[in-house]
């Protein structure tokens, strides 16, 4: 039982992480009208984060920042 309480809580704190680290793509590219980069970015966060937790989840955040900053035009 406490095994699966501990996987349980696993899980929820990956799409925990994900979803915050996913706001700040999401926030930026809502207010730089690109919305598809900005859904992206925040469904990748959730994903890497289940995936590989932190360690993936922050990259990705830092690469869809960089794409909504430094892309011209709408998205």
């Amino acid at each position: 039982m406490e095994e699966i309480a501990f996987n349980v809580g696993v899980v929820i704190g990956s799409l925990l992480a994900g979803v915050i680290f996913g706001l700040i793509p999401l926030i930026l590219g809502l207010r730089k009208k690109k919305k598809t980069l900005a859904i992206g970015g925040f469904v990748a966060c959730i994903v890497g984060s289940l995936i590989l937790g932190l360690f993936l989840s922050i990259p990705i955040c830092i690469v869809f920042v960089i794409l909504i900053l430094g892309l011209k035009g709408k998205s």
